[in-house]
């Protein structure tokens, strides 16, 4: 499994799972090893360095694994102040992963810091590094000005954390190659390894040296494309038109090949009772091929907040403040915070979950226009990545969103739609600014063919409205009050906003 430290001279094991047996005296034993017998099975994370060709792999006791996907926005003030234009630029996507890293022997404990010495180094940059047969500097096609080569990586842990590539079932872990890694694994940077060892489980004493006996490894995978084949890159938004792109490896991050909305949208509330035909619809806005999701009304959070920007005037005089003119109160911000909880009760489920987290990952991106395939050959690598050069925006990305009770446009129909067109119809176009999925491993898994799919997923989700045509105030002319309606808001439904039901008993007219 790649370059690594030579069969046992020493007591340290830097890319394997478990430690050889040991001779002493000629005599083989495990006095000192021993198992926990976790290593007959797949659930190995696998950490490969690109550059030096090395392995470091850990049992795969993985408390959190949380993606985190965010793009560059800004926010511009049109001319009449109550409107605002979103520019959305590139997009970075990363995986913060905790594991725990237990030891069942002293032999493991001395192995589980060798392994965690070796992280240490290979995500320092590798300045001047030489390689093996040649005199040259290794990769020099990724090496800087300098010579310094980038310290980038491959993580692999099943379908979990991967490159989106289809895999086969590895019976063991002793079958990974570097090469395998290579293909499926996560391609990204890490920023820092954490060391953290858990206290309240003690320590194992050999030689006057304390070995904790587990260890919590925190590390931020940081995706990164440089050394990614432009064709294969492990995610691009949505096309305008609804299309994937041709580079996309399409089912990252959890490898599950489904594309039809319809049959993934299929929603079980056998179950669920008092959640019949409610659920959290979101669309993404195009003429083109429909792509959507919609997710059982599991509600973690909500929160919607409607802000005013105020311009005041300069004051020492006074307590208080002075607003400056009759001009100086404009639309802020329309905005909608939540958290949705996303759980399975059988492995249909489970994977339908899965493909439309994958659906809403490639919704949040802006669509790419990407370049003429005669180019592609001259490109240098170092260059590729999400929203980089070689990549023009087409236009800003929008959604619809539709919840009853929560978000419905005025004047939507009385009671939960049903259906994707209605659902449409009903629901606000929004930006999506920012996107989280965090997969519970407290809960556990359906396995299959080699493959996890989560029992229990959450996700957290910003959408950002731009103008201020959904929320209208009263006129008061002659003692009598009125509202103005908008493209948004259908004459008779000015005040049904945000709620779509009427509460005010004010009297217009």
């Amino acid at each position: 499994m790649a370059l690594k430290p030579g069969k046992y001279t020493s007591q340290y094991n830097i890319s394997d799972t478990i430690l050889d047996r040991v001779k002493q005296g000629g005599v083989e034993t495990f006095r000192g090893s021993g198992t926990d017998y976790s290593e007959l099975g797949t659930s190995i994370i696998y950490i490969a360095s690109v550059p030096l060709k090395r392995v470091v792999s850990l049992k795969a006791f993985i408390e959190t694994a949380k993606y985190n996907i965010t793009k560059t926005t800004d926010v511009l003030e049109e001319m009449d102040k109550n409107s605002k234009v979103f520019a959305t630029f590139d997009g970075d996507l990363d995986i913060d992963v905790v594991i725990n890293i237990p030891a069942h022997s002293t032999n493991e404990a001395r192995n589980n810091l060798a392994k965690i010495e070796e992280l240490q180094r290979l995500i320092s940059p590798n300045s001047g590094y030489r390689g093996p047969s040649s005199g040259e500097i290794a990769n020099v096609d990724i090496a800087d000005g300098r010579g310094v080569v980038p310290s980038v990586f491959r993580v692999w842990f099943k379908n979990i954390i991967s490159s989106g590539k289809e895999f086969t079932n590895y019976s063991t872990p002793r079958t990974m190659e570097f090469g395998d890694i290579m293909k499926h694994g996560f391609p990204c940077v890490i920023d820092s390894v954490t060391y953290e060892p858990v206290l309240d489980a003690g320590f194992l004493e050999l030689d006057n040296f304390l070995y904790p006996k587990v260890i919590k490894l925190n590390l931020k995978l940081i995706m990164e494309v440089s050394q990614v084949n432009i064709r294969e890159l492990p995610i691009e938004g949505f096309d305008p038109n609804g299309n994937y792109s041709p580079f996309d490896n399409k089912f990252f991050p959890f490898c599950v090949p489904l594309e039809d909305s319809e049959k993934m949208n299929k929603l079980d509330y056998s179950l669920d009772r008092g959640t019949q035909n409610n659920a959290f619809f979101m669309s993404l806005e195009t003429t083109g091929q429909k792509r959507w999701v919609q997710f059982k009304p599991f509600l973690e959070s909500f929160t919607r907040t409607h802000g005013t920007s105020i311009t005041y005037a300069e004051s020492k005089e006074r307590v208080g403040k002075l607003i400056a003119s009759d001009q100086a109160m404009t639309f802020k911000d329309l905005s909608y915070k939540f958290k949705l909880l996303i759980p399975a009760k059988d492995i249909a489920e489970a994977k339908n979950n899965c493909a439309k987290i994958q659906y809403l990952m490639r919704m949040f991106y802006r669509p790419p226009q990407p370049v003429d395939s005669e180019e592609i050959g001259s490109i240098h690598t170092n260059s590729i990545g999400l929203g980089k050069k070689e990549y023009v925006s087409l236009s800003n990305r929008r959604i619809k969103v539709y919840s009853p009770s929560f978000i419905e446009k005025a004047g939507a129909i009385e009671g939960a739609a049903i259906g994707f067109e209605p659902m449409y119809q009903d629901g606000i176009s929004m930006f999506l600014s920012s996107l989280a999925v965090d997969v519970s491993f407290e809960v556990g898994f359906f396995e299959e063919a080699g493959k996890l799919y989560p029992k229990e997923m959450s996700i957290d989700l910003d959408f950002m409205y731009d103008s201020n045509d959904l929320i209208k105030t009263y006129t008061l002319n002659d003692g009598k009050y009125s509202m103005q309606s908008s493209k948004i808001i259908p004459q008779g439904a000015e005040a049904l906003f945000p709620y779509n039901r009427q509460t005010s008993t004010i009297r217009l007219g």
